[in-house]
């Protein structure tokens, strides 16, 4: 998914960063992620960064810590059941960059109820929400690359 929405946006000339980390049991705090992603951003030099999942949190601690250009979030697990993650929650309210955060309304790790909330107060935040759709986007996948090179596109324009 996010190989596909890099190739969108660099026909579109616009530079990115897809945080897809290394495998294996996250770090405390995920501070070896967040360094990881440091070093990809350094090589790079993207401003825009694009996370799925466990790559959307490193990339809003990194956003929240570091800044970014903008951020897009791909079905954000701020709260499995039973698991709270402050340090997530956390990190969206700090988030000073635009960001949008596109996620199914059946997503059970990022539901709507914590999402809402949390968007609502930071205007930095953009919350799309794709009717139907579960953690993993399924049929929902072609949407939800169309809204985030959209807003992308729409933003790069406007800058």
């Amino acid at each position: 998914m996010l190989v596909r929405l890099e190739a969108r946006l660099r026909a579109l000339g616009v530079q990115c960063h897809r945080a897809a980390p290394p495998k294996g049991r996250p770090a405390p705090e995920l501070a070896a992620e967040v360094a990881w992603l440091a070093g990809q951003v350094k090589a790079t030099g993207a401003t825009i960064l694009i996370g799925r999942s466990f790559g959307g949190r490193i990339c809003a601690r990194y956003a929240a810590a570091h800044g970014a250009r903008c951020v897009v979030l791909l079905g954000f697990p701020v709260r499995p059941p039973k698991r709270p993650r402050p340090l997530d929650e956390a990190a969206l309210a700090a988030l000073r960059c635009p960001t949008l955060i596109v996620q199914g309304s059946k997503d059970e790790l990022g539901p709507l109820r914590v999402l809402r909330p949390l968007c609502a107060k930071n205007p930095r935040l953009t919350l799309h929400v794709l009717d139907g759709a579960g953690h993993s986007f399924g049929k929902h996948e072609r949407a939800a690359l169309d809204v985030a090179a959209g807003w992308i596109s729409q933003y790069k324009a406007s800058r």
